[in-house]
């Protein structure tokens, strides 16, 4: 072999050798090889109180350690229970649903390499169920619980102290915050669980530096394969302010990131996509007194026409990009995780001119009307939407003013018995939030239709509620337990008893060569990193 040729053989090896490691380091850099792996870095402006054990902080927690567990029941992208997303493979409900048979699935481990068992399920109720114990559900499911039975090592039966048809929603990532720990932990040392937490999630923990970052790895032994993360790590950092987030998007520095609304526009236009968990808030116009008839609302003319006076479309659009908020559609009381949601209810339709027709009906003679105003779930834009929401009851004729409120100095006047609304007389009228639940459909019956102890009583006829309610409470079977919704859905959307207003999202940036996102719609707490996809 020549020189001249052991040379040139020499050059083209080094010219591919330097392909390759440039290569390698680009795929290293944005993680986006599967078979490389690589890091998927995440910026969050919360980590509440930053432990990694579940039973010292609320829902807002899960953001920050929820990656590392399994729930019991788990919720899929559409925010419906779903026993691929769970640790349980299934379970049974007694005829009189005051007792649930839950089966763990056998695949299931704990990242230790332990097996899953039924002692898990009671040693870590016993865990949550400790005084001083600061998840949010804690308490309610400590008191729906009689006591729990230990079948055999994959089954467990848990006995309320009363019939619950949805119980089982409780022990999902959308109303509850109980992920499953392991007893053989919890038995040898409690505290090690913020130290160093074992889990059965598709991530593992690896180190943590406070007020910084968390880091896990991808568990590859995960029981649900689809859910496997193509990422080697995940890498979560805390970063409070949004114009920090936003430059550490711009300039590589981070892959997905929550952004505000006033963000979305730029992230765009820098050619991130806007995902993110769909329908965690709803909001409603209720009308209070509507069951007396000494005052306005409890005509379904002034109701209607206080409905269709609203541009509910020019409103949302005005205030929110389409990513960050939806006209609300149906009644009121559902939301497209709810078993009683209908596709084909359409929002009110914006129609002034029969609004003042209707207006005329119902005998309304200039008299105020008030609506209360406060700022619910930190939706900061709630006092705006009910200024263009008055505007438009203005256009019709209506006397209309924005009231500004505080829910402290609101809860007192509804569950007053009676009620004491004078002062808004007569014609009472709020705008609140609440949150998205799979059990929200029986729990909403209860706390706004119904005469229920504590209710808000913003229903005309709140003992038709309460017959409504006892059917649904005794319903066990989860798809006869739907058609009752479905049906209390069209019911009450004909009979304008509320104005769903809009569903509202959470917002994140997403790198472009990102995609396959599937966080659970309903939830701002149930995010799901591991399904996220290098684009092919």
């Amino acid at each position: 072999m020549t020189n001249k040729l052991l040379i040139s053989i020499v050059a083209i090896l080094i010219i591919v050798t330097a392909v390759v490691v440039v290569l390698a380091s680009t795929y290293l850099d944005v993680g986006l090889s599967p078979k490389d792996g690589g890091e998927l870095r995440v910026a969050l402006q919360s980590f509440s109180v930053e432990t990694t054990d579940p039973s010292s902080d609320n829902k807002d927690g899960l953001n920050y350690h929820g990656h590392l567990y399994d729930h019991l029941v788990g919720a899929n992208s559409d925010g419906r229970l779903d026993t691929r997303y769970g640790i349980l493979s299934g379970w049974q409900v007694a005829p009189t649903a005051d007792a649930f048979t839950l089966t763990l699935r056998e695949e299931a481990m704990w990242h230790d390499g332990e097996p899953v068992t039924a002692d898990d399920i009671l040693s870590s109720s016993n865990y949550y169920f400790r005084e001083g114990a600061a998840c949010g559900v804690c308490s309610n499911v400590k008191a729906a619980i009689d006591r729990i039975e230990v079948v055999d090592d994959r089954t467990a039966r848990v006995h309320l102290t009363k019939s619950d048809v949805v119980f089982m929603g409780l022990l999902a990532p959308i109303e509850g915050d109980m992920p499953l720990l392991p007893a053989h932990v919890l038995n040898a040392d409690p505290s090690a669980i913020n130290r160093e937490p074992v889990g059965s999630g598709p991530w593992r923990f690896v180190s943590r530096t406070p007020t910084v970052s968390v880091e896990y790895e991808a568990n590859k032994e995960y029981w649900n394969l689809q859910r496997v993360s193509p990422f080697d790590s995940l890498s979560i950092s805390l970063v409070p302010e949004e114009a920090q987030r936003v430059a550490l998007l711009e300039t590589d520095k981070i892959d997905v990131s929550r952004v505000a609304v006033t963000s979305i526009k730029s992230v765009k236009d820098s050619g991130f996509s806007v995902d993110g968990p769909r329908n965690v808030l709803s909001t409603t116009l209720r009308y209070f007194m509507s069951y007396d008839e000494g005052y306005l609302t409890s005509s379904s003319e002034f109701r209607k026409a206080l409905a269709l006076s609203i541009d509910m479309e020019e409103i949302v659009s005005s205030i929110f990009p389409i990513e960050a908020a939806t006209v609300a559609t149906g009644s009121a009381l559902f939301t497209p995780v709810s078993p009683g949601y209908q596709e084909d209810l359409p929002a009110y339709p914006y129609n002034p001119d029969e609004a003042r027709d209707l207006l005329g009906q119902s005998g309304y003679e200039e008299e105020e009307v008030k609506l209360m105003s406060l700022v619910a779930y930190g939706m900061s834009e709630m006092p705006r939407i009910n200024e263009l929401i008055v505007e438009d009851w203005q256009a019709i004729g209506i006397n209309a003013k924005v009231v500004p409120a505080e829910w402290p100095t609101v809860q007192p006047l509804f569950q007053a018995n009676p009620q004491m609304f004078d002062e808004f007389a007569p014609a009472p009228v709020l705008h609140g939030a609440a949150p998205a639940r799979p059990g929200g459909d029986i729990n909403g019956v209860r706390r706004y239709l119904s005469g229920a102890e504590g209710a808000m009583l913003t229903y005309f006829a709140p003992n038709v509620a309460d017959g409504i309610l006892n059917q649904l409470q005794i319903t066990a079977d989860d798809e006869d337990r739907a058609l009752v919704l479905q049906a209390l859905n069209r019911r009450t959307y004909g009979e304008y008893w509320a104005i769903p207003v809009l569903w509202r999202h959470d917002t994140y940036a997403v790198k472009p060569t990102l995609t396959g996102w599937q966080p659970t719609n309903g939830t701002s707490s149930d995010l799901h990193f591991e399904t996220i996809r290098p684009s092919r």
